[in-house]
């Protein structure tokens, strides 16, 4: 029997903190996405964009580099109490370029009962 794995809120495990830090490695330009429900992580996704120069040649766009060693803390203080919502890390030139924090709101008692 496979054992289900409990995320306390706003743990990043660290098998996701690799998966990001491996994406951030990767990514010349893009996004990772990172969305919390509940006070817990559940998804990371992985955007790349590939423009210009790099749609003519094979390999893609310019391959990020990890670079700020205190970033994987920093992405774990932005998605701390983060109840619904998500952290947005933006690549640009190898590089995180802004993370953003968006927070969601739920309403209940209302017609439909939340979001």
């Amino acid at each position: 029997m496979e054992k289900k794995h409990s995320l306390a809120p706003g743990e990043i495990p660290d098998g996701a903190m690799a998966f990001i830090s491996r994406g951030l490695s990767e990514i010349g330009s893009g996004r990772i996405v990172l969305t919390a429900q509940d006070s817990r992580l559940v998804s990371v996704e992985r955007e790349e964009r590939i423009g210009g120069d790099a749609l003519f040649t094979t390999g893609g766009g310019k391959p990020g580099t990890a670079g700020d060693r205190a970033l994987p803390e920093k992405i774990r203080q932005s998605f701390r109490d983060l109840p619904y919502g998500q952290v947005i890390l933006t690549i640009k030139d190898g590089a995180v370029r802004q993370v953003e924090r968006l927070t969601r709101s739920r309403f209940t008692g209302l017609d439909g009962e939340g979001i």
